[in-house]
């Protein structure tokens, strides 16, 4: 009877372990790109409900309200859509209930003219994810709010 494994079982294991390695190794490898991209996503997307809750609110007071985190309709563009999202940094104070949670992973710059440009997650120049050419945020890429439309839009290749 026969109490251990020869040299060749062992080498045969050791062997098919390699492939299946080789086969899942690169299935995660992009895991942490996709993530970046999936949350940037899903914050923007939070962030255009949020603008345009708040434009719905003052088409249908038609006057004086507050909004997001205490602010006035005086802080509103003559459409309807806030003046700015927020201080700039922090990203989004004005408009999240609770910004805290992306204020570290968001970067935001002024424009003037009511044009602000956003960096999240996966569009952060230094931190970012690589170039992926499909209509996902990347390193090349940023945010871009206008305060008149009221868009919130993926803008490509932003300098």
């Amino acid at each position: 009877m026969r109490k251990s494994f020869t040299l060749i079982e062992l080498i045969f294991v050791i062997v098919i372990i390699g492939i299946l390695a080789s086969v899942a190794i690169p299935k995660f490898k992009g895991l942490t790109a996709n993530s970046k991209i999936a949350s940037e996503l899903a914050t923007a997307s939070t962030i255009q409900s949020a603008i345009e809750d708040v434009h719905d609110e003052w088409v249908t007071n038609e006057g004086s309200f507050t909004w997001g985190n205490g602010r006035s309709s005086s802080e509103l563009t003559s459409t309807g859509y806030p003046i700015k999202l927020g201080d700039c940094p922090p990203a989004f104070n004005w408009i999240l209930k609770n910004s805290s949670v992306v204020d570290n992973k968001w970067t935001c710059q002024d424009n003037g003219g009511g044009i602000f440009t956003y960096r999240g997650p996966a569009s952060q120049s230094n931190s970012g994810v690589a170039e992926n050419g499909a209509g996902k945020p990347d390193s090349n890429d940023c945010w871009e709010y206008n305060a008149t439309a009221g868009t919130f839009n993926l803008k490509e290749n932003c300098s």
